[in-house]
């Protein structure tokens, strides 16, 4: 107790014998007690004090007592705070409601050293329960977090489709929290095409986790069962929905994409859950790309003689409108060409600043390395988001896809 600083606040300072008993027995306990007027206080005359312990009268009013102490818990550490009172023990009860301990005549030295150690303790531990507060507060957002990241990452394909004379590349690199990014890969029309997904789930927790897994099941089962009578209703008529010849694949592409939409739509609107989405189809003999980009950032066509073209969306994202329109577009991989496909954590990744990686910077990066292996594009593209991005924390998943045709 040698040295604690008490502000002892009474109904008028040490003008009353029950004040001058206790600070007379805090004194003598080795404390520095300072005597203060309720009014004193209340017209912040001590404001300037840093006391260790507040002891108030019973005597001063609830809302004294309670603007008394509010005085300095404004501070990252407020005083403990008791009350005491004389030998009419009835002016505490008001104050009992509070929560506030309390310490009673008589005020010996020995009795007031004791009561003001086992005070002294029970802080301590109130503090150190308060420190604990905000990780225990944090362990079920924690648990969430594990629970969503593990069924992100298992919905994520162990090996990818590989055509012959073909390079696949795929990077994942999960943000602290958990968002809904996502890519797939699968073989279609008995391994004549080779089919590849990018995608992103609006909004972050295990919420987006939980929907990018009924969208990645959807995609899939969807282009590999086109046939099925259940898929019927949203197929398009005629050659309704296609760029030119639509060829191979082209069917359970439109089918995957559209009946994911008309499934949403009709079961989850109401939960405002849509997915931008980069969906291709390839033609490992020709080269040949069908696909649909639904709302997603431009995948980067790269061109082994240099150049490159943005593949724009031909279609909103899935899951905001029924009646949306999704159209097939095709491009040609030439030997030697790369299609680059990532989500928005890669072009927005932001540095200590806030500034964003951008999309310029991804595609002057990309065009200075024509040729370059797909394995090698992915790595460097992330070495380059991550550099940029220093200290700053990682605020989205960086997710990227690179085929190439080889020469």
């Amino acid at each position: 107790m040698d040295g604690l600083k008490v502000l002892v606040v009474g109904r008028h300072g040490a003008g009353d014998e029950t004040t001058h008993e206790l600070a007379s027995a805090l004194a003598e306990c080795g404390t520095r007690p300072v005597l203060a007027s309720g009014r004193e206080v209340l017209a912040g005359a001590h404001d300037t004090l840093d006391p260790d312990l507040l002891l108030l009268h019973a005597e001063l009013t609830v809302g004294e007592v309670g603007f008394v102490r509010d005085r300095w818990r404004r501070s990252g550490d407020p005083p403990g705070a008791l009350l005491f009172c004389g030998a009419d023990h009835v002016s505490l009860e008001p104050h009992l409601d509070a929560g506030l301990d309390y310490i009673l005549p008589p005020f010996t030295p020995g009795l007031v050293r004791n009561r003001l150690a086992g005070g002294h303790e029970r802080r301590r531990l109130a503090r150190a329960v308060g420190d604990l507060e905000p990780s225990l507060a944090a362990l079920p957002h924690e648990r969430d977090l594990r629970i969503g990241r593990r069924i992100q990452e298992g919905f994520l394909p162990a090996e990818l489709p590989c055509p012959a004379g073909w390079e696949v590349a795929a990077r994942f690199e999960p943000a602290r929290e958990v968002s809904g990014d996502f890519y797939d890969g699968f073989w279609m029309a008995a391994g004549r095409r080779a089919a590849f997904l990018v995608a992103d789930v609006c909004d972050k927790g295990i919420g987006s986790a939980l929907f990018m897994a009924l969208m990645r099941t959807l995609l899939r089962h969807s282009a590999q069962n086109w046939w099925t009578g259940a898929l019927a209703p949203f197929l398009l008529p005629g050659r309704q929905g296609f760029l030119g010849s639509p060829g191979i694949g082209a069917v359970p592409l439109l089918a995957a994409v559209r009946g994911t939409n008309a499934y949403l739509t009709t079961n989850h609107l109401s939960q405002a859950y849509f997915v931008t989405l980069f969906f291709c189809v390839a033609d490992p003999v020709t080269g040949r790309i069908l696909y649909i980009n639904g709302g997603h950032n431009p995948p980067i066509l790269l061109r082994a003689a240099g150049g490159h073209r943005l593949l724009r969306a031909t279609g909103p994202a899935v899951g905001l409108w029924a009646d949306a329109v999704f159209t097939i577009a095709a491009v040609a991989l030439a030997p030697g060409d790369t299609l680059f496909m990532y989500t928005d954590g890669v072009t927005e990744a932001r540095d200590e600043a806030g500034r964003m990686f951008g999309l310029p910077r991804l595609v002057e990066l990309l065009d200075g390395m024509p040729g370059a292996p797909a394995e090698d594009a992915v790595t460097r593209v992330l070495a380059e988001v991550q550099a940029h991005g220093g200290r700053a924390p990682q605020s989205d998943d960086i997710t990227m896809l690179a085929l190439r045709r080889c020469p």
